[in-house]
């Protein structure tokens, strides 16, 4: 099964060999500097190349094997995307682009999957709440249990509201209560010393200068970055538009598809990882 072949090794350079993608990577020796293979792949084991650091030497040898066999390379500055390589003869699948244009064009399409993705991150946000309850009815923590009960109830709330939303915006309005709800529950669990209140986002802060940024704050949007990454390279190799979305409002130079597809994830693949990390 073809795999995404990802680079993420300061000074690395990728070359052909034999009709072969090698990754050559600095080693220090005990007689100076030099290079391993990190891996050797054929183009029919590679679906996409991601390079996630800067530093990176990609060869045309390698530019060349990756365009002939259809294969696109995928650049990242720190954790945000930076380019996208690809072949001069692509051509997009045209009605997958098609299919998800007249979607986000159709009020009601629209809808749905806003109403679905929103569906999906308020249900883990819910499930992640409900995990830390059991763990604290199970411990005798009982000082956490109210608020988490608390925010379980106003997230289900919420979430049977938005089901019964007839509107994008009306979607919207109730996830954003539910994440006040949530985010109040988790902010039960964190120590007191971390000084987190509530959740600030990268664009409250950009807005917002002075705002003082607590450490799980920066460690949220430090995880939510590299998930953006992994959803973004995701849709690309997929074949959808990521500038193409449904739930997150329509702005130049927005992804708002990956903005979509990353909400089911956040609290599972982000939150609950860093929560239990900040409790240790």
């Amino acid at each position: 099964m073809p795999k995404v072949a990802l680079i993420v090794d300061y000074g690395a350079t990728l070359k052909v060999k034999d009709g072969r993608f090698q990754l050559h990577v600095p080693e220090k020796r005990e007689a100076g500097r030099e290079y391993v293979v990190r891996w050797d792949l054929s183009p029919p084991e590679v679906e996409a190349i991601v390079v996630a650091v800067k530093g990176v030497s990609v060869s045309a040898a390698a530019i060349d094997l990756a365009a002939r066999n259809g294969i696109h390379i995928y650049f990242f500055s720190g954790s945000k995307p930076l380019a996208h390589l690809l072949p001069a003869t692509y051509s997009p699948v045209q009605e997958t682009w098609l299919t998800q244009i007249r979607a986000a064009s159709d009020p009601q399409r629209r809808l749905l999957y806003a109403r679905l993705f929103a569906e999906g991150k308020l249900a883990n946000q819910r499930t992640v709440l409900e995990e830390y309850e059991k763990r604290a009815r199970a411990s005798g923590n009982a000082s956490v249990i109210p608020p988490l009960t608390r925010g379980i109830q106003a997230v289900g709330e919420h979430l049977s509201k938005l089901q019964a939303s007839t509107s994008v915006d009306e979607v919207r309005q109730e996830e954003a209560l539910a994440a006040k709800a949530y985010w109040e529950a988790i902010a039960a669990l964190l120590p007191p010393n971390l000084g987190f209140e509530l959740r600030l986002t990268r664009q409250r802060i950009r807005a917002e200068p002075d705002v003082e940024v607590d450490p799980f704050n920066r460690a949220l949007n430090i995880g939510y970055s590299a998930l953006l990454r992994e959803v973004w390279a995701a849709s690309l190799v997929a074949g959808l538009n990521p500038y193409v979305g449904f739930l997150h409002a329509p702005r130049t130079g927005k992804m708002s598809l990956v903005f979509d597809l990353m909400e089911e994830f956040r609290a599972v693949a982000v939150d609950r990882p860093l929560i239990t990390l900040a409790r240790t």
